[in-house]
């Protein structure tokens, strides 16, 4: 699962008769996929508390919530492979497009968490403040970037297609930073949704022994010298992904929260986010994968201390139930995630711009 410490060089991909890279059979392949589809359900599940009530064992979590969050996740994997696109801040712009499913298929952002209509927070004009942090913040980093930083560690050769991925499992002072926040920040909404410490402790047991089980099917495909197959799929697959994910947001459109939908004009509006994510990403240069780009031992024991360490806290504050104690740890979150969305979105915008004038002035200097 790490870089192979007693090969005297760089791992880098063999190749086979035909030249190409060697690459899992597509039966391993099933089996990391599905362990990664598991590692986003965690950390947008979990983390948030929202399926933990209902059980991961819950038919709905089984059928329809881990298949949204595996189709989009793949989705937006494969797309970056493809375009290139695959530096933080294409992937952060990647993952605002994964969470504004939040809009046409559950309707958080347009009527709220508990669908009543309520904000959480109050109201950004028709979109609540609270909930937009889903699409800006929350579901890039937490079921988009996380995951697939997870899976670098998981599958070291990925980690020349994403090499800045390493910042989240780095040393520097700003990642100890946000690996202690995410971690403090979590908890205490995990508990707060936890439906008690020992519906907590049951969803936990779950998640671990499937954790350990699918990691074990997983581990050839996770080995192999090539691990692009695992999250780029394939033109049938691409394509099975497309058909699933139309289907979804067709029947989710027109069967979740139907009373949720507000103006045509809103949903009309609600475009102008996929068209500023997908500018972005068209700015965006287009990145070749490195030759090189180790992944050290100590990064995933420092994530599986991490998540032990969210756990316990989270475990521990689970006592309190749904103790108003708790909130001022969690509300000013909400606060933060939304203006921390914006303003990393205004970030990644403004790399794509300077990305792209410099890409063209050598080119306007050679006709001039």
């Amino acid at each position: 699962m790490t870089p192979a410490a007693n090969q005297p060089e760089p791992a880098l991909p063999t190749a086979t008769a035909d030249g190409l890279p060697s690459r899992p059979a597509w039966s391993k392949v099933v089996f990391a996929r599905l362990l990664i589809g598991l590692i986003v359900l965690i950390c947008a599940e979990v983390f948030s508390g929202a399926s933990l009530q209902a059980g991961l064992w819950s038919p709905w979590t089984i059928v329809v919530t881990y298949w949204l969050y595996f189709a989009h996740f793949f989705f937006f994997t494969t797309l970056a492979v493809r375009t290139g696109r695959t530096a933080l801040s294409s992937l952060y712009l990647w993952g605002v497009l994964y969470g504004l499913y939040e809009s046409w298929i559950t309707k958080v952002i347009w009527h709220g968490y508990g669908g009543d209509g309520k904000f959480a927070m109050g109201h950004l004009g028709p979109y609540g403040l609270s909930e937009i942090s889903m699409v800006f913040i929350f579901h890039p980093v937490a079921s988009f970037i996380m995951p697939l930083a997870v899976t670098c560690l998981l599958c070291p050769p990925l980690r020349r297609l994403f090499p800045e991925l390493a910042w989240f499992t780095g040393k520097s002072r700003g990642a100890r930073i946000v690996q202690g926040y995410l971690v403090f920040s979590f908890a205490p909404v995990m508990a707060m949704n936890s439906g008690g410490t020992i519906n907590l402790a049951l969803n936990l047991a779950v998640a671990i022994i499937l954790l350990a089980v699918l990691l074990r099917l997983a581990r050839p495909a996770l080995a192999a010298s090539d691990g692009r197959p695992i999250v780029a799929f394939g033109r049938w697959g691409f394509g099975g992904l497309c058909v699933y994910l139309a289907a979804l947001y067709g029947a989710g459109y027109f069967l979740l929260r139907p009373d949720g939908l507000p103006s045509v004009a809103v949903q009309l509006f609600t475009f102008v986010f996929y068209a500023v994510a997908g500018a972005g990403l068209w700015l965006h240069r287009k990145r070749e994968p490195l030759a090189e780009a180790p992944v050290e031992k100590r990064e995933l024991r420092l994530v599986t201390r991490l998540f032990a360490v969210l756990l316990v806290l989270a475990l521990g504050l689970s006592l309190l139930g749904r103790n108003p104690v708790l909130y001022p740890a969690i509300a000013p979150n909400f606060v933060i995630w939304t203006v921390l969305g914006f303003v990393l979105t205004a970030l990644s915008l403004a790399k794509g711009i300077r990305e792209s004038l410099g890409h063209a002035r050598p080119a306007h200097q050679v006709t001039s």
